[in-house]
């Protein structure tokens, strides 16, 4: 191994307090508000597991110094301005009514529930909000049929039609009626113009079963009025969301997902409905949000032994297992540049098979990644996770995992 790399292993194991050959036992700093730890472990089916690979993998290579990397999750925010409305044969015939906030709103009407029966648009009629009436082409200035959707690479039922209306229909409270109607109709509102938008997010992008998860909605440019949901799980079981007025003034739902339903690689969704009002208009809207609920089959146990060598440095770390399976351990070790700030330095990544009870994954953090960011103690291990490779679920994750002083 070149010297300046050498210095810099070394350095690793100075700040360690140990020899260039070990480190001895070191401990996982306590979680922190931003980490996911299972409290309790529980067994899984291992069927999934069954066909893993079980020889040992590893890997780690440099990362830029100014590199800008997420050690906390960074849930995803929907937002929306659209809403969907369930109308049958009677009201569709009748007219149903239909906020909108903009001109031009693009409105698709997908018959539904075993129901095939298009729709023509010169069979539709709009009236404004002032009151005028618009029948046919004259409510709208484009047309698609399922076809031409289709062809464009939209997934839509037979006999959707979408129409874009007419920008003398305006905006504010609208009706559209088809009195040719047959059935039961999807009717989705979209206003790509509008500037009232309602967002919708999770507050983690994954929880531990049996853990509660906190769902946030509001609006921008209107004031929310109400809201509700539904959480459906991958297998498809629901549960109702009822969302409350948080002090900000945004709507809140705190959820336990059914436990008995976790695992596995798909997401569970949440679909909320609201409305709000801008002034004397209504605002409805609709919006999809999504996480991970993880099977708590094994924590990281706290413990880790470091070491170094030619190889780099490796940091041993405990795992305890409810399940037996392929676990995948990550994380980034950061070093300190000239002016103090943390910067990181090298990522590694490691998988093992470990039968239930209690095992070790060691993470190796290569000498040259490490000698090519030249930084210093004291070091830091971020970003650590522990993934269950059976179903690629992330069962825990630490900000700040270890300091090496």
């Amino acid at each position: 191994m070149p010297i300046a790399k050498l210095h810099i292993v070394a350095g690793i194991l100075v700040a360690l307090g140990a020899s260039h050959a070990s480190a001895g036992e070191l401990r996982l700093s306590a979680a922190g508000a931003n980490d996911q730890v299972p409290r309790k472990l529980a067994a899984a089916p291992a069927k999934a597991a069954a066909e893993l690979d079980r020889k040992p993998a590893a890997l780690s290579w440099a990362l830029e110094a100014d590199a800008k990397l997420d050690a906390v999750p960074v849930p995803f925010v929907r937002e929306s301005r659209e809403y969907w409305l369930d109308a049958s044969e009677a009201e569709l015939r009748a007219g149903v009514r239909l906020p909108t906030t903009a001109n031009e709103a693009l409105v698709r009407i997908s018959p539904y529930g075993g129901n095939v029966s298009a729709l023509d648009a010169d069979g539709l009629v709009v009236r404004a909000a002032n009151g005028r009436a618009y029948a046919g082409r004259e409510a709208t200035q484009s047309v698609a049929d399922a076809d031409a959707l289709r062809t464009a690479g939209m997934d839509v039922p037979e006999g959707t039609v979408i129409a874009k209306l007419a920008p003398a229909v305006g905006s504010g409270e609208i009706e559209l009626a088809a009195p040719a109607a047959t059935g039961r109709y999807l009717v989705h509102v979209y206003e790509p113009a509008s500037t009232q938008v309602f967002k919708l997010g999770a507050a983690r992008d994954t929880i531990v079963a049996g853990e509660s998860i906190t769902i946030r909605a509001n609006f921008a440019g209107a004031a929310p009025k109400k809201a509700s949901g539904v959480l459906s799980a991958p297998d498809g079981h629901t549960q109702n969301v009822d969302f409350r007025f948080a002090e900000d003034g945004s709507l809140v739902a705190s959820i336990v997902p059914d436990p008995a339903h976790a695992g596995g690689p798909a997401l569970w969704e949440v679909h909320a409905f609201a409305q709000g009002a801008d002034g004397n208009r209504r605002v409805m809207r609709d919006a999809r949000t999504a996480f991970a609920v993880t099977a708590p089959t094994a924590r990281f146990n706290g413990r880790v032994d470091a070491s170094n060598g030619r190889a780099g440095v490796a940091l041993k770390i405990g795992v305890e297992t409810a399940s037996a399976s392929r676990y995948q351990a990550s994380g980034v070790l950061y070093g300190r540049a000239d002016d103090g700030e943390a910067k990181p330095a090298a990522y590694a990544q490691s998988a093992a098979w470990i039968e239930a009870g209690a095992g070790t994954i060691v993470l190796t953090f290569d000498a040259d990644a490490l000698a090519a960011g030249k930084l210093t103690g004291p070091y830091e291990l971020r970003d650590l996770r522990l993934v269950n490779q059976a179903d690629m679920s992330v069962i825990e994750r630490r900000e700040k995992a270890l300091v090496i002083r």
